[in-house]
């Protein structure tokens, strides 16, 4: 089926609840998943016993000692048990909706992503429970959750081996996430926008296990080094210019999301291979969207909850 990967923080206070609660809806998924924890944080081996999940306690670190994707991704490579892989945060919890969205995906590599709904502080949801889409509706209509800006990208699908030449990312950092996407891009790797087909919830945290909060974890020195390492300076990709879309078992091209000068944008830039020039049409597209001419369609949390209400 498929293998989880994640590295959380150390299992203590707020965030200790948060991840057992990743875990466990990693497990709820599929009867024939496999979860694999990294890292050896506070309280981490604890939990993946109790759990019942694999646990790798040492991976690479960059010198802050926060791990790099490349060696969690390295590993799984050659240990993990299915050739379907999801990296995911650690404070996210999937749905079964994952299991029918990965099931028929006919390119041999691929990059699946998506938006996800942030629940409000306080609000939880129990995605183990057949119940789950009746919590959603309730919550939606209370107003307690959001759906987050296709920049927010917290889960990654992909198949077995495909990074290994992928330069250095720091997870959890500033310009981890849309790297990653832009060496998808690069590389001509089919890029798909799950939001629409796969549930992903983002639990509510502060900043308060990390010294200068919010700033340090997004501009700090190993954010820093994510976009340097990446030339990751400017028109950083998201979700919404994924150029499929995950549909009913589908894969449309996305033309809601993209517009015609952001597809320009991407063919002179990525097929082309002539990024300067390709800022000339990102410009062009800031000025049309300033001026109300360049209007994209962006999903709704309506939508998704309407797709939740029908897996």
């Amino acid at each position: 089926m498929i293998t989880f990967l994640t590295s959380p923080k150390p299992f203590v206070g707020n965030a200790g609840r948060i991840q057992r609660n990743t875990i466990k809806s990693c497990k709820a998924v599929h009867p024939d998943v496999e979860v694999i924890i990294y890292g050896d944080g506070e309280g981490v081996a604890d939990v993946c016993r109790q759990l019942g999940v694999r646990h790798v306690p040492e991976t690479p670190c960059a010198p802050s000692g926060i791990p790099y994707l490349n060696g969690i991704l390295e590993h799984a490579r050659e240990n993990a048990k299915h050739d379907i892989q999801c990296y995911l945060n650690c404070d996210i919890m999937l749905t079964g909706s994952i299991v029918d969205a990965v099931k028929n995906i006919p390119f041999d590599q691929y990059l699946i992503t998506g938006q996800r709904i942030d629940l409000h502080e306080g609000v939880e949801i129990d995605v183990t429970k057949d119940n789950w889409p009746d919590e959603l509706h309730e919550i939606i209509k209370n107003d307690k959750a959001d759906l987050h800006s296709p920049t927010g990208m917290d889960y990654f699908i992909f198949k077995r081996g495909m990074w290994k030449d992928m330069s250095p990312l720091v997870i959890g950092r500033g310009g981890y996430d849309d790297s990653w996407v832009l060496n998808c891009l690069r590389n001509k790797i089919p890029f798909i926008n799950g939001t629409l087909s796969i549930i992903a919830f983002h639990q509510f945290h502060d900043y308060g296990h990390q010294k200068g909060g919010r700033e340090t974890v997004m501009l700090g020195e190993d954010a820093q080094n994510n976009l340097k390492l990446h030339n990751n300076k400017h028109s950083r990709p998201s979700s919404a210019d994924a150029p499929w879309l995950l549909l009913s078992n589908k894969l449309p091209k996305n033309s809601i999301q993209r517009g015609m000068l952001r597809r320009i944008e991407h063919c002179v830039r990525f097929n082309l291979a002539l990024g300067k020039f390709s800022l000339f049409f990102r410009i062009l597209w800031r000025i049309a969207a300033a001026i109300g001419i360049a209007k994209t369609k962006e999903i709704t949390l309506k939508e998704i909850t309407d797709a939740a209400i029908n897996i």
